[in-house]
């Protein structure tokens, strides 16, 4: 089965928004078998959109379409659609109930403008949005289907998960199954290497993918095949995974898409622990990360952001003479940050980065020099890390290895190592 996906918005042509709608539609969709093999982005017009129906390649069976079902007068996409489909627009009662009821958990009510969105086409499937207002509609035309979804991020990617990939899903008549491998802290072209002998020998319907960002890489084995062999290549597909646990070990962080402070903080509260961070170039990233967890008060003590000296010397105890001597960006001063939130809030562990997200204004360390260090039962660790002269890849690197770290840390604990 093959789709495409059209984003419509003038501002992703002009660079003010970034298309992250294609990007979690192709992800998507590629892991329960759909092959994505075009995405265009056009503007807000009736003619683009028109223009973009027309040229769907012969061969697609999908067709995926972002943005334009707001309220305002330049969402034009229901219309157009409309029209395109020879099709009309009715009142539906439900759907303005929907609106209606979503509105006054806000405390507000809808205006004229919101009513009009209870408009829908007569002929399409109506798809509900549980996450706002714009509701998704699809069209079976011709053999091919058309579904349109609204453009806000939150409220397309609750669409796709709760109605669309599970339906997708069960209309397949292939067996598609995935596992993936989380490894935080090694290059793509190492995981390469050190798979390299099992991949030459990795036999066909089976694949394996590579999906590297900053300081990270998801391993996708995937098993494609009939559905009457599904058993088989279930089997075909666990005695791959075992050979790749063994060779990586360790390294794999996880066995399904999450983020590793998902997994500190299933250790931390299963060792009923605790965590504080101080944090200077990464500027509160790491706190951000675990607090992004429901229930993270249950590990997280919280954090301070000491970017200045000043502040290192009066929130967490580091030594004056020292911070002159060696400077901020040492294993002397990476280790009293880290020793000294641990001690401030009294937490289990604690975590604390100094360094230079960029270049080093006196000019005598590497660009990227950096410092983590984490204190625990039985641990005052510190290492020093070059991570490169981009700032944000810099400070999105160096918090996920500070947290793969501790990581490393806790799942030792347990072990009794």
């Amino acid at each position: 089965m093959k789709a495409e996906i059209i984003t419509i918005g003038t501002e992703i042509l002009l660079g003010q928004t970034l298309d992250t709608n294609s990007a979690f539609l192709g992800s998507s969709l590629a892991g329960i078998g759909i092959d994505v093999h075009r995405i265009i982005s056009i503007a807000d017009s009736p003619e683009a959109i028109e223009n973009a129906l027309d040229s769907v390649l012969e061969s697609t069976n999908w067709v995926f379409i972002t943005g334009g079902l707001g309220p305002t007068k330049d969402d034009l996409t229901k219309g157009v659609l409309t029209r395109y489909f020879d099709d009309e627009l009715v009142f539906r009662s439900d759907i303005y109930e929907h609106i209606r009821d979503f509105f006054s958990k806000m405390g507000r009510s809808p205006n004229i403008l919101n009513k009009e969105q209870a408009l829908f086409p007569k002929s399409a499937k109506f798809i509900s949005n549980s996450r706002g207002t714009a509701q998704s509609m699809l069209w079976d035309h011709n053999g091919r289907k058309y579904i349109s979804l609204p453009g806000v991020p939150y409220e397309m990617i609750g669409i796709m998960e709760d109605n669309i990939l599970p339906y997708i899903k069960d209309s397949q008549k292939t067996f598609l199954e995935s596992r993936y491998f989380m490894v935080q802290g090694i290059p793509e072209s190492e995981l390469a290497s050190r798979l390299k002998e099992w991949e030459d020998n990795l036999e066909s319907p089976l694949s394996i993918a590579y999906l590297p960002s900053p300081g990270l890489v998801k391993l996708r084995l995937t098993c494609r095949g009939k559905i009457n062999s599904s058993s088989e290549l279930l089997k075909k597909l666990d005695h791959e995974s075992v050979k790749i646990r063994k060779i990586l070990g360790d390294d794999i962080y996880a066995e399904r898409l999450i983020g590793i402070e998902e997994v500190i903080a299933d250790l931390l509260i299963k060792s009923n622990q605790t965590l504080t961070t101080a944090e200077s170039f990464t500027g509160g990233s790491i706190a951000a990360k675990l607090i992004s967890i429901s229930g993270a008060s249950k590990f997280f003590k919280g954090s301070i952001v000491a970017y200045s000296n000043e502040i290192k010397i009066s929130e967490l105890g580091v030594v004056k003479s020292d911070l002159l001597k060696l400077g901020a960006v040492s294993k002397t001063i990476a280790i009293q940050m880290s020793r000294g939130i641990k001690e401030k809030y009294n937490s289990d562990w604690s975590i604390s980065t100094t360094g230079f997200a960029g270049d080093d204004p006196s000019g005598k360390l590497p660009v990227g020099t950096i410092w983590i260090s984490i204190s625990g039962p039985g641990v005052e660790w510190a290492k020093k890390f070059t991570m490169g002269s981009n700032r944000n890849r810099t400070i999105s690197k160096s918090t996920l290895t500070a947290l793969n770290q501790l990581r490393i840390f806790l799942k030792n604990q347990d072990l009794g190592s």
